[in-house]
C-alpha cells in the first residue's frame, strides 16, 4: 500500500512510502500519535486506527443488532437510521474520536463485541436455513489466535456472552470481562484487526502495551498473517517491538512542534544491527561505543565519566571501530555523533597511528581496569577512607612495579606475539594476495624476512627500562593483566574489602558525588583518553 505521510518540517511536499508494514518509533512526546491521526485523516474511508488511550473494559454480555448498525457503530462510532450520511467516514473524527482524534479515549470494546456477536448470529441463521456450510466466523478466528497465544486458557462462546477457563478444567469458567488486563487486551487487539474492513490500513498505537514481552512478537506475527489484505502501521517507543517487525519499514520520529513533524525514513540496508541503530537514535545523545559487555568494568565506569553520552558495549575492539564508522556514515539520516573507545591492548605507536581518527578514542592504559590504578584515583580513594594518600599510592606503585617485574617474561612474550600477529596479517592481506600461490609466497617471505628474536629483545629492553626507572604510568600503559588490581593490594591498603568489586564500587560512588574530588577524578581518567 502506498501511504502518503505527513509533510516533514522544512519541506513543502509530503513524503510517501509503499509498504505493507511500517513501524514509527520514537520517544514519548515525539509526536507519534499525532502522526498516526494525521495519516488517518488522509484516508478516512480506508483506515482503522486503534489509539494508545483506550478503555479495556469488556462488557459481560451484549445483544446483536442489525449488521449495518453494528458496522457503522464500530467503524465510525455512530449510526443514524434516518440520516445515512452520518454513518460515513467523513463523520468518523467527530463520532468515533469525539472531535479529538489525537487525544480522545477510545471506548469501543462493546461496539467490537456487538459486531462480532451480530456476525455470529447472522451466520448461524444462514447455516440453519441451509444457505451456507458451517461457518468459521470472526469470533472463531479470534478464539483460534487467542488460544494459540495464551495456551493456558480457553474461550467458550454462547449467545451474547464469552467465557474463559483454564485449559483442562472447563468447569472453572468465568465471564471474559473478568480476564486479566493482558488477556483482555490480546482479545481486543486481535478483534480490532479481524473486524477491520477489507483492504484497510490498520494503525496501532503502542501495540506492546499491557502485553508480556515474550508474547508480543508471536501475537503480531499471527495477527498480520490473519489479514494479508491489510497494511499495518505501528506507533511505538519500544525498541524491542520495533526490531521484532523484521520485514517492516522503519521511521524514526525525532520531534513534533507547531511547525510539524521531524522524522526520517530509515535505510533498509543498515550496515549495523537494527536494534542498536534504533536504540541510539531513541536516546538522542551522542554515543560512545566501547569494548566489553554489560557486566564489564567498562560499562560500570564509563557512564559516570561521560554522563552526557550513551554508552554502548559491543565486545570486540574491531566491532567498536567498524560500528562507529558505520554509524557516522549514516549521519545524513540521524545527525547523532558517535565515538568509539578502545584499549591500547599491546598496540605499538605505529599501529595506533594507523587506526586512530577523530571518532576513535584510545585509552592510554593497557585495559580499562588500569584506570582504577591511576595516581589521582588511588589517592582520591585513600583520602575518602581517611588514609595518607601519598603513603598509599607509593605502596600501590611499588606493588605494581614488583608484579610487573615478576611477570616481565610473560608480558614481553604476549606483546611479541601480538606484534607478530599484526605484522603477519598485514603481510598476507594485501590486495595483491588473491590466490593460494601468492599467499604461499607472501607467507614464505614473511617467515624468512623477520627477525622475531629482535622484536622480543626490543620489547624486553623497553619494559625493563620502565622497571628500572620506576615508570608507573608506562607500566599501566602496557601491563595486560586482569589480576593487577588484586596484586596492587590497593583495596586492602584503603581498608576496603578486596572482594566483590568493592574498590570499583567505591570509585563509582565518589565519581557520583559531584564535588571537587569528583571533578579531579573524572579529569584524570579523561586525560588518559585521546
Amino acid at each position: 500500500m502506498n501511504i502518503q505521510l505527513p509533510t516533514k518540517v522544512g519541506e513543502t511536499n509530503p513524503s510517501s512510502i509503499d509498504t505493507r508494514s511500517l513501524v514509527v518509533v520514537g520517544a514519548n512526546g515525539s509526536g507519534k500519535s499525532r502522526f498516526g491521526a494525521d495519516v488517518e485523516k488522509r484516508y478516512l474511508s480506508s483506515v482503522h486506527r486503534v489509539s494508545a488511550q483506550k478503555s479495556l473494559t469488556m462488557p459481560r454480555e451484549v445483544s446483536p443488532k442489525s449488521k449495518v448498525r453494528a458496522e457503522h457503530e464500530f467503524y465510525f462510532g455512530f449510526h443514524h437510521e434516518n440520516n445515512p450520511t452520518w454513518n460515513n467516514a467523513t463523520n468518523k473524527l467527530g463520532n468515533r474520536w469525539g472531535g479529538k482524534p489525537d487525544t480522545f479515549l477510545l471506548n469501543d470494546y462493546e461496539n467490537l463485541l456487538v459486531l462480532l456477536h451480530t456476525e455470529e448470529y447472522g451466520e448461524a441463521l444462514k447455516y440453519k436455513e441451509g444457505e451456507i456450510n458451517k461457518p468459521f466466523t470472526k469470533l472463531d478466528r479470534i478464539q483460534r489466535i487467542w488460544e494459540d497465544i495464551l495456551p493456558h486458557r480457553k474461550l467458550k462462546k454462547s449467545a451474547g456472552v464469552i467465557e474463559a477457563f483454564p485449559t483442562g478444567t472447563p468447569e472453572d469458567f468465568y465471564n471474559a470481562s473478568e480476564m486479566s488486563d493482558g488477556e483482555r487486551v490480546v482479545f481486543y487487539l486481535i478483534g480490532e484487526v479481524v473486524a477491520a474492513p477489507e483492504n484497510t490500513l490498520i494503525i496501532i498505537d503502542e501495540p506492546e502495551n499491557h502485553i508480556h514481552k515474550a508474547l508480543v512478537k508471536h501475537l503480531w506475527d499471527k495477527i498480520e498473517l490473519e489479514r494479508p489484505d491489510c497494511a499495518f502501521m505501528y506507533l511505538t517507543h519500544d525498541i524491542d517491538f520495533a526490531t521484532s517487525r523484521e520485514k517492516s519499514d522503519k521511521i524514526w520520529m525525532k520531534n513534533y512542534s507547531s511547525a510539524g513533524w521531524d522524522y526520517e525514513i530509515l535505510p533498509s540496508d543498515l550496515p549495523i544491527p537494527e536494534q542498536l541503530y534504533l536504540e541510539v537514535l531513541g536516546s538522542r545523545q551522542p554515543v560512545l561505543f566501547i569494548e566489553g559487555e554489560i557486566a564489564s568494568v567498562d560499562y560500570q565506569l564509563l557512564p559516570v565519566i561521560f554522563p552526557e553520552m550513551l554508552i554502548k558495549p559491543l565486545g570486540a575492539c574491531a566491532k567498536v571501530i567498524d560500528t562507529t564508522k558505520s554509524f557516522n556514515s549514516q549521519n545524513g539520516f540521524h545527525h547523532i555523533k558517535s565515538f568509539g573507545l578502545i584499549d591500547r591492548d599491546r598496540r605499538s605507536n605505529e599501529e595506533i597511528a594507523h587506526i586512530k581518527d577523530d571518532c576513535i578514542w584510545l585509552a592510554e592504559v593497557a585495559e580499562v581496569e588500569n584506570f582504577l590504578l591511576i595516581e589521582t584515583i588511588v589517592k582520591s580513594v585513600a583520602i575518602s577512607m581517611e588514609k595518607n594518600s601519598d603513603d598509599i599510592f607509593n605502596q600501590v606503585k611499588q606493588n605494581v612495579i614488583d608484579f610487573f617485574r615478576q611477570e616481565l617474561a610473560t608480558q614481553v612474550t604476549g606483546h611479541t606475539i601480538s606484534r607478530i600477529e599484526r605484522i603477519f596479517k598485514l603481510a598476507t592481506t594485501q590486495k595483491s594476495v588473491k590466490d593460494y600461490p601468492t599467499l604461499d609466497n607472501a607467507m614464505n617471505d614473511f617467515w624468512g624476512s623477520k627477525n622475531f628474536k629482535k622484536i622480543y629483545d626490543e620489547i624486553q629492553v623497553e619494559f625493563q627500562g620502565y622497571i628500572t626507572n620506576e615508570d608507573y604510568e608506562s607500566i599501566l600503559k602496557v601491563f595486560n593483566n586482569k589480576g593487577l588490581i588484586y596484586h596492587s593490594n590497593v583495596a586492602a591498603l584503603c581498608d576496603i574489602n578486596p572482594k566483590n568489586n568493592a574498590y570499583l564500587s567505591r570509585i563509582i560512588s565518589l565519581l557520583k558525588k559531584g564535588n571537587d574530588l569528583t571533578f579531579r577524578m573524572i579529569e584524570a581518567i579523561r586525560a588518559k583518553i585521546n
